[in-house]
């Protein structure tokens, strides 16, 4: 939802192909190794590069273990939004849910690996508080200018909306029958209703 919700710009040329490079690297590095075995060193190393590379493309791990999740499909796409009310808006992200789940469907045990990853290291689980921090904040002002947005603080909206996207996407690895596409559909235009709902 955070990252549905954000606007990305694209990056070409020598910088992108950096980026991608850096990023197969890395699922490579994990592939063999896992999250905590993948270190930026071997990173750098199988993309043929220095390590100031990775610090010159990402943040730091945490930053470039986000890129490898979005490569493989598992964060919602960065789009421009273009939802004038916020029943719109939560339609259109539960669309870009259920596009996320399908494809999470082969990749549960990496996406399982992530999260317990992330738990486990105080860097990682630090890099991935600022970033949703940052995203959060970018989310909460625009929800704040969407037509029906309700008296719902706009940031603790954007927390509890990707907390439900989360929650949703990896329940969907547990148990993929119960989590359909209409029951994501339903979740997210059962919000809408709530938040448009009379003395909101």
């Amino acid at each position: 939802m955070a990252e549905r919700m954000k606007g990305g710009s694209k990056q070409g040329g020598k910088r992108a192909r950096t980026r991608a490079a850096l990023i197969e690297a890395a699922l490579g590095a994990i592939e063999d190794r896992g999250f905590a075995g993948a270190s930026l060193d071997e990173i750098a190393a199988r993309a043929g590069m220095t390590k100031g590379a990775i610090y010159s493309n990402f943040s730091g791990k945490a930053d470039l273990l986000l890129a490898v999740m979005a490569a493989r499909g598992l964060t919602l796409a960065a789009t421009e939004p273009r939802s004038a009310t916020i029943g719109d808006e939560l339609g259109s992200a539960a669309e870009a849910l259920v596009g996320v789940i399908e494809r999470a469907r082969g990749e549960a045990r990496l996406l399982a690996e992530f999260q317990l990853f992330a738990l486990s290291d105080p860097e990682i689980r630090a890099g991935l508080a600022r970033s949703y921090a940052e995203s959060f904040a970018g989310v909460a002002d625009y929800l704040a200018k969407l037509e029906g947005a309700s008296a719902l603080d706009p940031r603790e909206l954007a927390v509890a909306l990707q907390s439900v996207s989360l929650g949703l996407l990896l329940q969907s690895t547990v148990t993929p029958g119960e989590v359909t596409p209409k029951l994501v559909r339903e979740t997210f235009a059962a919000l809408a209703r709530g938040l448009a709902a009379p003395g909101r």
